[in-house]
């Protein structure tokens, strides 16, 4: 036997709206941001639907109310995975290679322990237990690495509805780490050049690059002969690309770091007579040439080929020693721009100089190298003229 007959009107409430069902059960609905939206259910008692509505009112009057049509089930396995392939960085690009195997490896690794649970499973107990366990396996820095993904992609959660609040606390994403690395003194960085040209005269002019002109290992890689400007005793170095190799993908060729990174920077004179000598000794007449090509190697210089003087280097200049049965990275290649650039810095050059030459974003990044270098105080205090 059909039924015919009709649902009644909404009856007329405070906030939303309520109407009977031919069933006799009561449906609840409500207008927000100039969508409607149904209870997950109908009720038995109209008392029922009005109880329901107050709580949602009440939820977006505190602001944790929940978009219903967000996926509330999404596990964070799968939802990390779909924000590393759609996640833009702060200038709104896709994020680059290295960074997005960085953070797919933080997922594997550390955040692993979170993939099966439910978004919403994850509330401040669960996360304070994890980090608890990653200070205690891995250590502060990739505790609070790991800790600051997590923390970035439950902000994406927020904001598309699924969660309420982020349950990862600000503190836990700072770290503190003793640093067992720094910039060479001067004695240190001799004897790494003599040791590196010893090694593989090849390389020389590499490290040569990076403590005169602050290049970075990915920078440095992918220069070639056209990129070298001689002007007559004027050497200037135009850094355009950089070569990063990702594993599983190969190598990747692209812009510097940022867009600040396409520079060009002076060179020393004194580099001059090295310079010419790397030319004629070990790069191929085509501008396209590589400049830094070991023998029978026919793409980009690995860092594993790098790594196997360079180490040798920094034992025989005491930087690289082991500590309670671990190597001790007392100076990495990266330290060697730090080595010029607090140089750079210590001659008087403003801060936005620094950050040029450095190819830095952000100010910030410059002012690191704003710091008071050994025994420099008595010569700046020797440059004040005298007046009396």
């Amino acid at each position: 036997m059909v039924n015919n007959k009709r649902p009644k009107k909404k009856s007329r409430e405070s906030w939303g709206a309520i109407r009977k069902l031919p069933s006799g059960r009561y449906q609840a609905s409500y207008l927000y941001e100039g969508t409607r939206f149904s209870g997950p259910t109908t009720f038995d008692a109209i008392n029922d639907a009005r109880a329901w509505l107050a709580r949602v009112r009440a939820d977006i009057q505190r602001n944790a109310w929940r978009d219903p049509r967000a996926k509330s089930v999404e596990t964070f396995g799968d939802y990390s995975t779909t924000w590393v392939e759609q996640r833009l960085s702060s200038k709104g690009e896709p994020l680059r290679p290295r960074t997005r195997v960085e953070y797919r490896r933080q997922l594997d690794k550390g955040l692993s322990e979170l993939a099966h649970l439910r978004l919403e499973s994850i509330t401040a107990p669960v996360v304070r237990g994890w980090h608890a366990s990653r200070l205690e396996n891995s250590g502060k820095t990739a505790a609070a690495r790991e800790a600051t993904l997590l923390r970035a992609i439950m902000s994406t959660a927020i904001a598309d509805g699924v969660i309420d609040r982020n349950p990862v606390e600000p503190k836990m994403c700072r770290s503190d780490p003793e640093k067992d690395y720094g910039a060479p003194t001067d004695k240190e960085f001799q004897t790494l050049v003599r040791e590196i040209s010893s090694s593989e005269p090849r390389l020389k002019l590499a490290i040569l690059l990076a403590a005169y002109g602050g290049l970075r290992i990915s920078e440095w890689r992918a220069l070639r002969r056209s990129d070298l400007v001689i002007n007559g005793s004027q050497l200037m170095v135009q850094v355009v690309r950089q070569a990063q190799y990702i594993p599983g993908e190969g190598w990747h060729v692209g812009p510097p770091k940022s867009k600040e990174g396409v520079r060009v920077v002076d060179l020393p004179a004194h580099l001059l007579e090295e310079v010419q000598h790397h030319l004629a000794e070990f790069v191929e007449p085509s501008g396209d040439s590589l400049l830094f090509k070991l023998r029978r190697q026919s793409s980009f210089l690995h860092n594993s080929q790098f790594n196997r003087h360079w180490n040798k280097a920094r034992e025989l200049a005491h930087v690289r020693e082991q500590k309670d049965g671990k190597w001790v990275k007392r100076v990495r290649s990266h330290d060697l721009r730090h080595f010029h650039l607090s140089r750079f810095s210590a001659t008087g050059a403003t801060i936005a100089e620094v950050q040029a030459r450095g190819g830095h974003a952000t100010v910030e990044a410059a002012m690191v190298y704003q710091h008071a270098l050994k025994g420099r105080g008595a010569e700046l205090a020797n440059m004040i003229p005298k007046l009396h």
